[in-house]
């Protein structure tokens, strides 16, 4: 190791000796120093930042004439021309902006920060050590207020909207298929790894104009940028493994990744409540690629696809008769992104994202075999037209292809499909009036070449600062969606569903430190398809007649100081909703809906042995079901329901990287939750048909996981 270093150092100081040298000093109007600065050549990779005395020096072996730039948030940016045909020593004076650290920021119905400098409210680490998530996105997403537990269906249900109403977009581009293919009274899981991104942000209504066809919310996941090292990197789980390889290059990284899931051994040895004929197999594949093209400039690469199949049987019409529910599929994503800028103030992305889906889905001895495709191009442009103002525009074309052939039992098959180009673009603006009023006027518009229609959005948001930690937010937006997949096949002649968003939050604290919110909210739906028909392969009189409303208050409070080592937060969320879709006979409270629902989630790290101790707990009252036995249509509800979960990680090395032994354990006191009731076909002598209880999979599920890293 140490002939190592020697023949570095050697090296290096070779390398340098035809360099120029720049150095000098940073401060601020008032004469403070100013540490943490970012002092750079444009249009190379030469730069450094401020020390904690405002000093800084660097080398370069470029010569002649460059622009020397610095930028630090909350000041304005400085440059000045500088010949490096010799050393030169140099004072900056940086002036101060409207957008410090401590200057407004929007943040009604948004769980994020408003830049990258600011800390999201969950990274990845926290999707990883939550316990009721099992490294799940999806399902750590559910402990942030506004969400539903709906812990038999896996999927976001936002604010009293429906699973289809939530978009997911990675790098600012579409991901259709951001699930699992989901099968009735099975729950169903993310299909992104935490570890691939560096943050999440998660809006919960009235969100920015740049998004579009989501009536209730989004989730935008920010991939990583160059991966830090070389890595390998092997996952023995109890449910299947793992291996990655991570190759770093100066300006580029490339990762692969597969694995294999299969849930038979763990189905011998716990007690599921599925009657599995074959349970849960899986393979799935992941390629990551980023370059760095210049000081600003960044490609991103991204492809996974899987593939899964699964079987099992639920109670049939006839005494002791099974059907068979079945589901195998093939997915493959792909995410292709670049940003860099124009110049200081004008900075640009674009990318295209693509989803391909194959899933056969088998009811007995019908089965549905469907083929989508999505594919979607984006750009966007952001101008800092002054030092408080900003304009953010962009365009996107998304296409969507859905090929569905529905083969009945002993009946002839029937084919359905429908191709749609969705044109969208926005312009927003973002105004800080001074440290303490900023305001976010936008508008939206699209086009569906399958509906043949316009919408036009216009969303405004505003925000004041109230004392050094506190603000109010509002946000008011109209939202548009194209109807789902499930109704176009039938009928094209509709229109836009539409939702609007109105919001009011307060919000006091630091995220990094400790961070209090409460937020009131009120949507009103109209134009939400119904329809006529049980059975949703074969309905009619399709229309855009449904409404409906969603009110009720979030509330939120993180604390990461108050205890050393231990990091918790708590949520809670009222709700009362109504809606008329689908083929709902009256305006009620649908399926998915608690009225009252609260999470604890609590981390402490204990530094002596190296482990995290993790506990999350969940309650919601109970949702409603339709009793067909009874004249009134969902008038009945299950009982509360309730889950404590455990989990620990233990950190070790090998060499100099860590490796992570992980347990959880989910429902540790084994409650017996019932979370709906679906009707059979069976009936007693008074002609009362039996309801089902759905219940999860696995009363208590035990994880392991050993996670080794080289």
């Amino acid at each position: 190791m140490k002939t190592i270093l020697s023949i570095f150092f050697i090296s290096f100081s070779l390398l340098i000796s035809g360099q120029t040298k720049i150095n000098g000093y940073v401060k601020s109007e008032n004469g403070e120093a100013l540490p943490g600065v970012n002092i750079f050549l444009e249009n190379t990779y030469d730069g450094a930042s401020s020390g904690e005395n405002g000093d800084f020096s660097f080398s370069t072996d470029e010569k002649g004439i460059f622009l020397l730039k610095a930028t630090f948030i909350g000041y304005k940016s400085w440059e000045k021309e500088v010949d490096l045909s010799e050393d030169i020593y140099v004072e900056i004076i940086l002036k101060e902006s409207v957008n410090t650290l401590d200057a407004v920021i929007i943040t009604a119905g948004s769980f994020a920060a408003s830049d990258e400098s600011r800390a999201s409210v969950m990274k990845s680490l926290d999707v990883y050590t939550t316990p009721t998530a099992n490294g799940d996105i999806m399902a750590a997403m559910k402990t942030m207020p506004g969400n539903q537990a709906a812990s038999d269906d896996g999927r976001l249900l936002v604010r009293g909207g429906d699973v289809y109403e939530t978009q997911t977009y990675i790098d600012g581009l579409v991901a259709a298929k951001p699930y699992f293919s989901k099968t009735p009274d099975v729950a169903t899981r993310g299909r992104f790894a935490p570890s691939l991104f560096s943050g999440v942000s998660f809006n919960s209504g009235g969100y920015s104009a740049e998004y579009g066809q989501a009536l209730s919310s989004v989730l935008v996941l920010n991939s990583n940028d160059l991966a830090e090292n070389d890595n390998t990197g092997l996952s023995i789980m109890s449910i299947g493994g793992e291996v990655n390889k991570t190759k770093r290059w100066t300006k580029s990284s490339l990762m692969l990744s597969g694995g294999y899931t299969n849930l038979s051994a763990y189905d011998k040895v716990f007690n599921s409540s599925i009657d599995w004929e074959k349970p849960v197999q899986a393979v799935n594949g992941t390629a990551v690629f980023r370059h760095k093209t210049s000081s600003r400039g960044m490609f991103k690469g991204y492809i996974t696809t899987d593939w899964g199949n699964l079987s099992y049987f639920v109670p049939a019409a006839k005494p002791d008769e099974l059907m068979r529910i079945s589901n195998k599929g093939t997915t493959v994503y792909s995410n292709l992104s670049y940003r860099d800028c124009f110049s200081d103030k004008s900075c640009y992305k674009i990318g295209v994202s693509s989803t391909i889906q194959n899933n056969k889905l088998g009811l007995d001895f019908d089965n549905i075999q469907t083929l989508e495709m999505n594919v979607e191009t984006r750009f966007s442009v952001f101008h800092d037209v002054s030092d408080g103002v900003k304009i953010t525009w962009g365009a996107n074309e998304t296409y969507n292809k859905y090929d569905l052939e529905y083969k009945p039992f002993e009946s002839t098959s029937s084919k359905l499909d429908f191709d749609d180009h969705l044109l969208g673009g926005f312009i927003e603006s973002e105004i800080k009036f001074s440290r303490n009023l900023a305001i976010r006027p936008g508008i939206r518009s699209e086009y569906s070449s399958v509906l043949n229609k316009w919408n036009f959005a216009p969303r405004f948001a505003l925000a004041l600062k109230t004392g050094k930690e506190a603000q109010v937010s509002g946000a008011w937006g109209l939202y548009h969606q194209t109807p789902q997949a499930d109704y176009l096949r039938w009928e094209t002649s509709l229109d836009f569903e539409r939702a609007y968003h109105y919001v009011l939050s307060y919000q006091f604290g630091d995220i990094s430190k400790r961070l209090f919110r409460a937020e009131v909210y009120y949507k009103t739906y109209n134009r939400l398809v119904t329809y006529s028909g049980d059975n949703e392969y074969q309905i009619s009189n399709i229309q855009n007649s449904g409404t409906g409303y969603a009110g009720g208050i979030d509330i939120f409070w993180r604390d990461l100081k108050s205890i050393k080592g231990f990091d918790y937060w708590i949520t809670y969320s009222y709700i009362d909703t109504k809606r008329k879709y689908q083929n709902y006979p009256e305006k009620v409270t649908p399926w998915f809906v608690s009225d009252h629902n609260f999470s604890f989630v609590g981390k402490y790290w204990v530094n002596q042995i190296n482990t995290q101790f993790g506990l999350s707990f969940t309650a919601a009252s109970g949702r409603p079901y339709n009793n067909i036995n009874s004249d009134e249509f969902m008038a009945e509800k299950t009982k509360p329901y309730s889950d404590l979960s455990l989990n620990l990680s233990h950190v070790f090395y090998i060499g100099d990287q860590y490796s992570v032994l992980y347990c959880s354990v989910n429902n540790v006191l084994g409650n017996d939750n019932t979370l709906s009731y679906r009707p059979s076909n069976l009936s007693d002598a008074q002609g009362n048909y039996t309801m089902i209880p759905v219940k999860r999979d696995l009363k208590r599920m035990v994880f392991i996981g050993l996670f080794l890293n080289f």
